[in-house]
């Protein structure tokens, strides 16, 4: 079973993304997950510019910002409970696996 999944809330706890002053602001939607490279999309988080070339399918062209990826490593799923970041641990019931909070023991699913 997978720790993270794409919709799971994290917040960033280290890199250039990463903030002490403000830790809620640096938190988001994950949008898509790249196991291979361990690098995770988060919504509205390390915006990249993109120059887009005028073409007949885009024709005004110009400059679009997108969510660029963050180090896997980097980012903790926040507890829906607690509304903390923390660590993930899977509960085995019979067949199925349920995800929980290692801080408050609440379930994440």
């Amino acid at each position: 079973m997978q720790k993270m999944k794409v919709g799971d809330t994290v917040q960033v706890m280290a890199g250039a993304e990463a903030s002490e002053k403000t830790p809620a602001t640096k938190r988001g939607k994950v949008l898509k997950i790249d196991r291979e490279a361990g690098r995770v999309t988060v919504e509205g988080l390390r915006l990249v510019k993109r120059h887009l070339k005028k073409t007949p399918q885009n024709p005004e062209g110009g400059i679009v910002e997108k969510p660029g990826t963050i180090a896997l490593a980097n980012v903790q799923v926040v507890c829906v409970k607690c509304d903390k970041p923390t660590r993930v641990g899977i509960k085995t019931e019979g067949e199925k696996h349920q995800r929980f909070c290692k801080n408050c023991d609440a379930l994440i699913d």
